[in-house]
């Protein structure tokens, strides 16, 4: 790609961003794939189906959204997500387009997760040790973009647009470029038409953001009234139970339905269906009430695990106590009714020993950010200092508080369970996808599996 279209690509990608930015929308998977270019030179950044946004309901922390190639360090970390890591994918979409290669991809990687530690804690290499023929210029913004850093980077998409677009100019690398003066072609109906496009575009997401806003409002009112309507939903639970009971013992009855046995029936689909969520939805909270059980034993016993577990930076820990557990659920209405949708079971980690690991320049403060972030229990000690008074060598001793974390969703539509486990005897987070007729078989084995008494849950699991 010429180095003038690659500046203007790069500066319109930052445009878009900027653009999303002051509606407070993080796109959060910016790479080429996602970026459409027509044969005018026009560009677009498209699939914001992992974006944030003020309203939305997805996880903003402990999530590695995006692809892995371009994702920035705090994504990697689990830590929160703002419009500055944007620009730092938009540094790897650069920082590709100019040598062919991504920044940090190495020959011979066998996992995402190599890429991923690069990410989190090693530079990349110099732009023009692979180019050498290239501005200077470019490679100052790539550097600024890629700093490990969010405070180091360009605060805002505009001024890494401006510093492109004056890389379009620049004589030292456009000697032979043809400056095209855009008053002639000031006046496009093509360039109206899409103005306008953008305006109504403007209104519609306005509408948009205030509806998820009522919805939001209208879902915790939902939330408050919840406990009552349990409650009579258990009442009511009862005293069908109750009138089942008088009911088996009416002969007649009991004889009609031995009948009824000998014949086949036919079941109207709509009503397998209920039959189905409603399984489901039974299934999922017998779950939460024995992973609630779990919860207090854990609290009262504190057991020791019987399988290591792996943390970033501290490696694998051998032995440790689990410990300070809490379990929550939340409903969902469907066609008037309340399902259980949501679980959520956390726990924490004590190594016993303390965990100790020493690391050295960058990765102290990303090490103590990544634990503060979980407030996990450690010490300290800086074992050597620059000339600056910046520590260079410095050894961790983590306590306690390491912070694992369960997430269980219900899809009604398709009958299964999506479940997203963070630290949970592996680094980061996997998923797995259960049928619902294999969920009432899923509170135990993933007990099981946290305990370390049987790998046969993490069957279920892949790297996300």
């Amino acid at each position: 790609i010429p180095l003038q279209t690659t500046a203007d690509l790069a500066a319109q990608i930052a445009d878009a961003l900027e653009h999303a930015h002051k509606f407070s929308i993080v796109h959060r998977d910016v790479k080429p794939a996602n970026v459409m270019v027509a044969a005018s030179g026009r560009c677009k950044l498209t699939d914001f189906g992992v974006a944030y946004v003020p309203s939305s309901t997805m996880t903003q922390t402990g999530a590695a959204l995006g692809s892995p190639k371009y994702v920035s360090p705090e994504q990697v970390l689990g830590q929160k997500s703002d419009p500055r890591s944007d620009l730092f994918s938009l540094g790897s979409v650069l920082y590709e387009m100019l040598t062919g290669g991504s920044p940090f991809e190495r020959p011979g990687d066998t996992s995402v997760f190599q890429i991923m530690n690069r990410i989190a804690g090693e530079p990349h290499p110099p732009l023009r040790s692979l180019e050498p023929q290239l501005p200077v210029g470019f490679e100052r913004i790539v550097d600024r973009a890629l700093a490990k850093r969010p405070e180091q980077r360009y605060q805002l998409a505009g001024d890494m647009a401006q510093e492109l677009r004056k890389m379009q100019y620049a004589d030292t690398a456009y000697d032979k470029t043809l400056l095209i003066n855009p008053q002639k072609h000031a006046h496009n109906p093509l360039l109206d038409d899409l103005d306008e496009f953008t305006k109504r575009y403007d209104l519609e997401e306005q509408a948009r953001l205030r509806a998820a806003e009522e919805e939001r409002l209208k879902k915790e009112e939902q939330v408050r009234r919840w406990q009552e309507e349990e409650a009579r939903k258990r009442a009511a639970y009862e005293r069908e139970r109750q009138a089942g009971e008088a009911a088996r013992r009416l002969g007649a009855v009991e004889m009609l339905r031995k009948q009824g046995a000998l014949q086949p029936r036919r079941e109207d689909p709509a009503a397998a269906r209920a039959k189905a969520m409603a399984k489901l939805d039974q299934d999922l909270r017998a779950a939460t009430q024995y992973l609630a059980a779990f919860a207090k034993e854990l609290n009262d016993v504190a057991p020791a695990t019987s399988a290591p577990y792996d943390f970033l930076y501290l490696g694998r820990v051998a032995a440790a106590t689990l410990s300070e557990a809490w379990c929550d659920s939340r409903p969902r209405r469907i066609e008037g009714k309340d399902y259980c949708e949501h679980v959520l079971l956390r726990f924490r980690v004590s190594p016993q020993p303390p965990a100790r690991v020493t690391l050295q320049t960058a990765d102290i403060p990303r090490f103590e950010q990544y634990l503060k972030a979980m407030k996990a229990v450690y010490d300290l000690r800086v074992d050597a200092r620059s000339d600056f008074g910046e520590a260079t060598r410095a050894t961790f001793s983590v306590r306690s508080g390491l912070l694992c974390e369960v997430e269980i969703r219900a899809d009604y539509e398709a009958l299964a369970v999506t479940i997203d486990v963070t630290n949970v005897r592996r680094i980061g987070k996997v998923r797995g996808r259960i049928p619902a007729a294999a969920v009432s078989e899923m509170a135990d084995e993933l007990a099981r599996y946290a305990l370390g008494v049987d790998s046969e849950f993490a069957k279920r699991l892949t790297a996300v």
